[in-house]
């Protein structure tokens, strides 16, 4: 079980909400983490107005990257923008002391992944090795994600595609999403010395729902497997609304 002096307990926001976000977290003094979704540089102009609000509640903060940033992309000046867009985005971000930034592996069209995935995942290391040659203080952690098909199909939905990445790039983390791996199960048990993250949350095993904790296939024994795996920061990533008993449940589970 986690040891409750160490693990920081955070929720998600986005900018828009993030009024809401910091009530509820001073209101429960069990949470003590924030990981904000950002999608525009000029979002980092708008934190600026809560980093006292932030500072005060002594939260720990992570950062969670746009969906849309392609890691794997294969266009090299679009990819280099990415990097410059990271880059440019931790240095507006250097008040908050950001803790980590969260990122998903990207995305490409179907039927060219299904030929050659090697390629995208060397885009893929490629991408973090020079991100990190010119931000090498950057804690990157990388999220599993799920994948349906269609014309274009997302990277990082098994356990081998992450695996890869990190035997060619080891300074980087792993946050692994219960819910997610509902949707697209894989043995990520393989990469326990790897997590440093886990965003929590339950679905029915079709789509992203961000339900509460057991509010879905979620089972006990698999929530207490996910809270043995003792990384550094849990993001009750969620509907607001089932925040407060997802935190009686923790307290069940002796988290705190």
């Amino acid at each position: 079980m986690m040891d409750g002096k160490n693990i920081r307990i955070g929720i998600s926001s986005l900018i828009f909400n993030i009024n809401e976000a910091l009530e509820i977290c001073n209101k429960n003094k069990e949470i003590n983490h924030i990981e904000i979704g950002i999608d525009n540089l000029y979002d980092c102009e708008e934190l600026i107005k809560y980093e006292n609000d932030i500072k005060k509640l002594d939260l720990s903060v992570g950062i969670h990257l746009p969906m849309e940033l392609n890691p794997c992309e294969d266009i090299i000046f679009i990819k280099e923008k990415w990097i410059e867009y990271i880059n440019i985005l931790s240095e507006g971000l250097k008040f908050l002391n950001v803790s980590y930034f969260n990122m998903h592996l990207g995305y490409v069209m179907t039927t060219r992944l299904s030929k050659n995935k090697e390629k995208y995942l060397n885009n893929i290391v490629d991408f973090f090795n020079k991100l990190l040659l010119e931000k090498n203080n950057l804690h990157i952690t990388i999220e599993n994600t799920y994948t349906k098909g269609g014309d274009f199909s997302s990277l990082g939905s098994d356990v081998e595609d992450f695996k890869y990445i990190f035997e060619h790039n080891n300074s980087i983390s792993f946050c692994f999403d219960s819910g997610h791996n509902l949707i697209c199960k894989s043995n990520y048990n393989l990469l326990k010395n790897k997590i440093r993250v886990i965003h929590l949350n339950d679905n029915y095993g079709t789509k992203d729902e961000h339900l509460g904790i057991l509010k879905g296939n979620l089972s006990e024994e698999e929530l207490k497997y996910i809270l043995s795996l003792n990384p550094e920061f849990v993001v009750l990533e969620m509907d607001f609304n089932y925040i407060e008993e997802s935190l009686d449940i923790l307290k069940q589970h002796n988290v705190f």
